[in-house]
């Protein structure tokens, strides 16, 4: 350093301050940090948005597709095993129609199993029974048992949904063991998924009509725990990826169960107010004005949830890429990789057309993001049928009722008019309640036949605008490899020109003197010899087990494979 520097004098000091003129070089280029934080947003708001189709493609196909499967399946069997019972030929069913069968017989028996085991009322007081501390403690033990069963279930379920326990043998025997095995295991999972689902919606109903800020409670210790254990870490782009694959998930859990939520806590308070009463199940604190609709109560403590898990997202996303100089374009290839399950069959046979995959067996896309769609349709099955009671629940009724008579339902009012037309006068006859039960039935049975046939509708145009968009952007991905590659481990910083660049590493050279370290012992206690690197420091080096250049293909990562050192 140069030691002839003269001293500068107050009023030298003070001039140089007010007359500089000369800019900072490396501020020139910070500009790009800002543009890419800002664009955050909207290529999160963008790959989340395309996400959430193919979860709902996946979540629809339990109640439109598998229905139909399910009857070609069981049309065979029966048609192979009369054939075969006249004398003639045996016809043997394929291994996608067994698959079909027990995934059918699988989503059944667990719907009944739920709706004789689980009590929606008890589980509702006993979550409310404890306080605000310990209902943010349930919902983390819950979301994280919710990760663990979806990667063990996807395993298992890919496990009974295959050739190798389904296929007959080569001596022409039809294995029983294994099969029935993996169904007891299978069963037993979507069991336990789907009430670790329930207790989680319960958890947040709880919290949403609490009178006491629970629901603001829940939010910000859980917002605070992911941006905190997420922001401040070293991230590469396989690791946003699945960190990406986590938050459509979410997304689309979440919006099921407030959904679900906000259309119970509507039909109970729409039962209040029709009695009469002025009772209501939220919270008061969520009426901003008095002259809220009905409608406006229910759906705020759901769009609060909605908007600021929305919020955090986009912060979470922001500060990751900015920290860890990942370009937004990096978005776009994961983009790229759900596409691609979306067209071909699998991940080694690149030109191979999505119409000659096996079967449907949890499908690519939905096993790359972790997404478990038979405990969410369990669920939802479970919360119908408990939305269905409390519609066909008119107790609230009674106390208008005509007193020492029986209130009759408007299809009970159509029934009696015509038997009176007919000359009938007992209107509690047998006959009479004969056709009350047919009018009931088949209003029920036309309700599910056109809410089924609307909904094949929306699975069939979900699916073939997601397969066509995805076959676009297949066509052309190649020609956004480039953007990966800028976003390769060995990546320059962003906003950082070269003179800074020499800068760092001249003062990393000042500063990293063999004379400053601590004597390095071996396990022994001995002195390690200088020069040797300790294998830790060797398979540190380039971060991601010493893989310097761009590192594995995003091809290979899965929402739970173990990319460094943890899985989101």
């Amino acid at each position: 350093m140069n030691q002839n520097l003269a001293p500068v004098s107050l009023w030298d000091y003070l001039r140089e301050e007010i007359l500089a003129t000369d800019f900072d070089s490396t501020q020139e280029l910070k500009w790009e940090r800002v543009t890419n934080f800002m664009a955050i947003p909207f290529w999160m708001e963008k790959i989340i948005l395309f996400g959430f189709a193919v979860c709902l493609d996946s979540f629809l196909y339990t109640f439109t597709i598998l229905p139909l499967r399910f009857s070609v399946a069981l049309w065979r069997l029966v048609s192979g095993n009369a054939r075969w019972a006249l004398g003639g030929e045996k016809v043997y069913l394929h291994s996608s129609h067994k698959c079909d069968l027990l995934k059918s017989l699988l989503f059944v028996t667990s719907c009944y199993i739920l709706t004789r085991v689980t009590d929606a009322s008890k589980m509702y007081h006993g979550v409310r029974g404890q306080d605000v501390v310990k209902l943010s403690v349930i919902y983390n033990v819950l979301e994280i048992a919710d990760r663990l069963c979806c990667s063990f279930g996807q395993d298992l379920l890919d496990s009974l949904f295959s050739r190798t326990t389904l296929a007959r043998r080569r001596d022409g025997r039809q294995p029983y063991l294994r099969p029935l095995g993996f169904f007891a295991l299978s069963l037993a999972y979507v069991l336990a998924h789907t009430l670790v689902l329930f207790y989680q919606l319960v958890t947040l109903n709880v919290a949403i009509n609490s009178y006491d800020n629970a629901l603001l409670t829940l939010l910000l210790s859980n917002q605070f725990v992911e941006i905190k254990g997420s922001v401040f870490k070293k991230f590469e782009k396989e690791n946003l990826f699945q960190l990406t694959c986590a938050d459509i998930v979410e997304r689309f859990q979440l919006t099921l169960m407030l959904s679900a939520i906000g259309l119970r806590n509507l039909i109970e308070l729409s039962g209040s107010s029709t009695d009469g009463g002025s009772s209501s199940p939220l919270p008061t604190s969520f009426t901003v004005f008095p002259s809220l609709s009905l409608l406006e109560t229910v759906l705020t403590p759901v769009c609060i949830v909605l908007l600021s898990e929305c919020v955090v997202d986009w912060l979470k996303h922001a500060f990751i890429t900015k920290f860890n100089h990942i370009r937004p374009a990096v978005y776009g290839r994961f983009m790229d990789v759900l596409c691609r399950d979306l067209v071909v069959a699998g991940p080694d046979q690149r030109e191979r057309s999505r119409r000659y995959t096996f079967v449907d067996q949890s499908p690519i896309v939905s096993r790359r993001l972790g997404f478990a769609a038979l405990p969410l349709a369990c669920l939802l099955v479970r919360l119908v049928i408990q939305m269905v009671g409390m519609v066909g629940d008119t107790s609230h009724f009674d106390e208008c009722a005509v007193p020492g008579g029986r209130r009759l339902s408007s299809s009970s009012s159509l029934v009696g008019s015509a038997a009176r037309s007919l000359g009938a006068v007992d209107l509690d006859s047998p006959t009479l309640q004969a056709l009350d039960s047919v009018v009931r039935g088949s209003a029920w049975i036309l309700t599910l036949v056109v809410a089924w046939i609307f909904l094949v509708a929306m699975k069939l145009l979900l699916g073939t605008n997601l397969v066509g968009y995805a076959s676009r952007r297949y066509a052309t991905m190649d020609q956004r490899e480039v953007e990966e590659n800028l976003n390769a481990r060995d990546r320059r910083p962003i906003g950082v020109d070269k003179e800074e660049q020499g800068y760092d590493a001249k003062m990393v050279k000042l500063l990293d003197k063999e004379e400053d370290d601590a004597v390095k012992t071996t396990f022994d206690g001995r002195p390690q010899p200088s020069g040797t690197k300790t294998k830790e420091a060797r398979g540190s080096g380039g971060g991601g087990g010493g893989d310097k250049k761009g590192g594995g293909s995003l091809m290979d990562v899965g929402r739970y494979t173990m990319v460094r050192s943890r899985i989101w």
